[in-house]
């Protein structure tokens, strides 16, 4: 009796701590399935795993050494990208002297405390993660507020802000090889706050004055995302294949695009938003004088300095990469051109396949033209054509050459999440989304019994 009594105590607090586990999620479906691992056991994110890396052709585990070649590879291999860089568009970028201008305004303690609330809760460089300031944010707001209201009135950003730990994530190929893996870049959350705030402006900016994103450009713009991207290409390549003929699509694949970034020439275009001298000054101080050291189990590389790219991790890299890129289509004639971030594809419509290839070839020649003046780098290999038609007989897949080398021509491509095929059929879409949802509910079983039938 003594048996059941305490069996039956057991699974009744089990169901508690589930449903309000799920509960504290609802409306959240990432953060669902992210506690439903920890729940089942199938979340492996914090199990440590004993590196073995290649240093100087011989395997170490060595923690320290790991942490410095890691250190090494992810700023030297950006270096040699940018070793000769560009001055073309410096002066081809003509500064408005039109309203309005944008200037970084100061911002009120509700505006921080808004903010650092809508934080997600997020690894941290240091003691202050996001959880810890949403706990105190009641004794934070005031400094906080205050540090950022002077780092606006001065132009500078803190140089302690501007210091990332890098953790080096594992894509595929050899694990012992350190080009195999990429760089997650953890920032002090305190700067991420005041990021959000002066990007919050800086996207209002964009979305209230003639110095806008491109109306292609799907990422940062009010009523826009990656499903209305994807709605907007698939409707727009459907309707040009009922017409017949063939569309031709290039998905662009830039190599450590955010890493490659000019400053020089990011600050030159930036004028062309009607930027303030102010707001100007304050994006310079925000862009130089960045360092980064490696984090390996414990230990630390020693810390390095670069002088490119927009900060990995941050909340204005995204948006300022966006306008960096913004004026891209201005050099694809005769094609269209549709942007999210970095995910970028142009396309054209034509009578066949063959007249396909030939028009994305001629607009590639200016495309690369662009990228190699604007210091950003096509990865030709991971660079992909495809071909959508409506014709069953029409199975030769033409050449689309760039810089003498042939693209790859591929079947089916993933873009902003979504499977594309030649037809749009997309049946490897929907077979894909049934197999994770197979293995998603089946790990169900493993707490169905701690579940009500609602919280299920």
């Amino acid at each position: 009796m003594l048996r059941n009594k305490v069996m039956k105590e057991i699974r009744q607090a089990k169901a508690n701590f589930f449903i309000n586990i799920i509960g504290e999620s609802k409306g959240n479906s990432k953060l669902i399935w992210e506690n439903l691992k920890k729940l089942t056991g199938k979340d492996h994110s914090n199990t440590a795993k004993r590196l073995e890396i290649m240093v100087n052709n011989n395997l170490t585990q060595d923690a320290v050494e790991i942490a410095i070649a890691f250190n090494s590879y992810f700023i030297d291999s950006v270096r040699v990208l940018t070793q000769n860089p560009s001055t073309c568009f410096l002066g081809s970028v003509l500064v408005n002297d039109t309203q309005p201008v944008f200037i970084i305004r100061e911002v009120s303690e509700s505006k921080v405390n808004k903010v650092i609330s809508s934080l997600k809760n997020s690894k941290a460089k240091d003691v202050l993660d996001s959880t810890f300031l949403k706990n105190y944010k009641e004794s934070l707001i005031g400094p906080i507020t205050k540090v950022t209201n002077t780092s606006i009135g001065l132009g500078v950003f803190p140089r302690v802000w501007k210091s990332a730990i890098i953790t080096a994530i594992f894509k595929s190929g050899d694990p012992a090889n350190v080009s195999n893996y990429r760089p997650i870049s953890i920032l002090p959350v305190v700067s991420k706050v005041v990021e959000k705030c002066v990007a919050e402006q800086l996207i209002a900016h964009l979305n209230n004055s003639p110095f806008t994103l491109h109306s292609m450009q799907f990422g940062f713009r009010a009523k826009h995302s990656t499903e209305t991207a994807n709605c907007f290409l698939l409707e727009n390549v459907k309707s040009k294949m009922d017409k017949g003929g063939a569309v031709g699509a290039v998905f662009l694949d830039l190599r450590k695009a955010f890493d490659t970034v000019n400053h020089e020439i990011l600050i030159t275009k930036l004028s062309k938003f009607n930027f303030s001298p102010d707001a100007l000054r304050w994006m310079k101080s925000y862009l130089e004088g960045r360092t980064q050291c490696v984090r390996v189990s414990n230990e630390l590389s020693p810390t390095r300095s670069y002088d490119v790219g927009v900060p990995q991790g941050s909340m204005l890299g995204p948006l300022l990469f966006s306008l960096y890129i913004n004026d891209l289509p201005s050099v694809c004639t005769g094609s269209e051109v549709q942007m999210y971030a970095d995910d970028t594809v142009i396309y054209v419509h034509a009578k066949s396949k063959q007249q396909a290839a030939q028009e994305l070839t001629t607009v590639m020649v200016q495309v690369t033209k662009w990228l190699s003046d604007s210091c950003l780098h096509l990865n030709v290999k991971k660079t992909v054509c495809m071909f959508f038609t409506k014709r069953a007989t029409d199975a030769t897949e033409p050449d689309v050459c760039v810089s003498g080398e042939k693209l790859q021509v591929v079947s089916d491509f993933k873009y902003l999440g979504i499977i594309l095929d030649s037809n749009l059929s997309f049946k490897k879409h929907v077979k894909k989304v049934i197999q994770i949802t197979k293995f998603n509910l089946a790990n169900f079983r493993f707490i169905r019994n701690c579940l009500t039938t609602k919280v299920a």
